[in-house]
C-alpha cells in the first residue's frame, strides 16, 4: 500500500513540475510579445512624425517643420522630436540647427535655472547639405536626468542658412513628469 501512495506521490510532484514549466514558457513568450508590441508602437510614433513632417514640407510648403512639438517625459527617459527642413531656393545648400532653453518653469510655475539644461538635448550641429527643391528630416533628441526639477521646458530650434535666419523659430515643448 506505501508503495502506491509513494507512487502516486512522485506522479502528482511530476505532473506539478510539468505544469510549472509550461506557464512559465508562457509567461516568457507573453513577455516577448510584449516588449515586441512596445518597440511596434514606437515604429508606429516615428512614422506618423515622419508622415507630418513630409505632410508639412511638402504639402504645405513650410521652409522648417515641427510638428507633435509637446512631450511628457519621466525623469532619466528620453524623447525624439522630428524637424523637417525645405530648401525652397536662393540660400545656399548648407542649413544648420542650433537648439536653445527658452523658459523653464516647475510646477508652481516658478523659474527654474537654466543651468547645464543645455546638455540635456542632442542634435545635428554640422552642416546639413540640402539640394534646391529638397528636403530632410533631422532628429532632436532630448535626454531629461533623473535629478531633474518637474515642471515644463521650453525649447526654441532656429535653421539657418548663410548665417541668417531661414523659416520661423520652432518652439517644442517638454514636460517633465
Amino acid at each position: 500500500m506505501q508503495k502506491k501512495g509513494a507512487i502516486g506521490l512522485s506522479m502528482n510532484v511530476l505532473v506539478v513540475i510539468i505544469i510549472s514549466l509550461v506557464v512559465l514558457g508562457m509567461g516568457v513568450t507573453m513577455l516577448y510579445s510584449f516588449i515586441g508590441g512596445a518597440d511596434d508602437i514606437k515604429t508606429k510614433l516615428d512614422a506618423k512624425t515622419a508622415q507630418e513632417l513630409e505632410r508639412l514640407l511638402v504639402n504645405q510648403g513650410k521652409m522648417v517643420a515641427l510638428p507633435l512639438h509637446v512631450a511628457d517625459v519621466e525623469r532619466g527617459e528620453l524623447h525624439i522630436f522630428g524637424i523637417g527642413i525645405m530648401n525652397v531656393g536662393d540660400v545656399g545648400e548648407e542649413f544648420y540647427i542650433t537648439v536653445e532653453l527658452s523658459k523653464a518653469y516647475d510646477e508652481e510655475g516658478g523659474e527654474i535655472s537654466m543651468a547645464g539644461i543645455s546638455e540635456w538635448f542632442e542634435f545635428n550641429n554640422e552642416a546639413i547639405h540640402i539640394q534646391e527643391g529638397g528636403h530632410i528630416k533631422e532628429l532632436i533628441a532630448v535626454s531629461v536626468p533623473q535629478d531633474a526639477t518637474k515642471g515644463q521646458y521650453v525649447f526654441s530650434a532656429r535653421v539657418s542658412a548663410n548665417d541668417e535666419p531661414y523659416g520661423n523659430k520652432q518652439n517644442f515643448i517638454v514636460n517633465v513628469i
